[in-house]
């Protein structure tokens, strides 16, 4: 690894956890670059503005997390298998990425204002994906005409909420006896039943 993809590795790594702590607005170029060890001269040399390096902060943690999310969709498992191989999937990519769901959330609230074209593009190629499922399932029997958009909803919100809400379970008092997290950022006992109740919601009914 040459030095100047160290650099980019370790700014885009501080980056991420500002972005996802403070926000687009609440992040600040200069602590982003203290804490890097890097001058901000070096963040706009190598990686470009703060519109810049929020993008790649994005889109690298999607392609780092998702960026095979095709191998599962390719397969020639049934549809039923691929569904939750992608929903399994998605958990693993959440797991590795814990900044996504927190940067993902503040878009969602400010109505994607800072969010890339680009990304926004990952995100349409992953409904696709879900699509082509959906679509097999249902000339296979086995599925019920959905709205992708609502099954995806049923997948990534659950698991997003759920990580983001630990947190606050585990640090206000009215959580203290019940309603607390499972250990883990994604227990597989939560993945289990997101994975259950979404192929429900999918079953055609004989």
């Amino acid at each position: 690894m040459n030095k100047k993809t160290s650099i980019k590795d370790k700014i885009f790594a501080v980056a991420a956890t500002h972005f996802a702590n403070f926000g687009f607005e609440g992040a600040r170029m200069d602590k982003i670059a203290k804490e890097a060890c890097v001058n901000k001269a070096s963040i706009y040399y190598n990686i470009g503005n703060k519109e810049a390096l929020y993008a790649k902060v994005l889109n690298k943690a999607f392609d780092e997390g998702f960026g095979s999310f095709h191998d599962v969709i390719e397969s020639s498992l049934s549809a039923r298998e691929k569904l939750e191989a992608y929903i399994r999937h998605i958990a693993k990519a959440l797991e590795r990425n814990p900044i996504l769901p927190k940067m993902m959330m503040r878009e969602q609230l400010s109505q994607g204002r800072h969010m890339p074209e680009s990304f926004a593009g990952n995100i349409v190629q992953m409904l696709d994906g879900l699509t082509a499922i959906l679509n097999q399932g249902n000339e296979e029997g086995v599925f019920d005409v959905v709205d992708t958009v609502t099954i995806h909803f049923m997948i990534f919100g659950a698991m997003m909420f759920q990580m983001t809400s630990s947190p606050i379970r585990k640090k206000k008092k009215a959580f203290s006896n019940k309603y607390q997290p499972d250990p883990g950022i994604l227990p597989q006992s939560v993945i289990d039943q997101i994975t259950k109740a979404v192929l429900r919601a999918v079953k055609k009914e004989k």
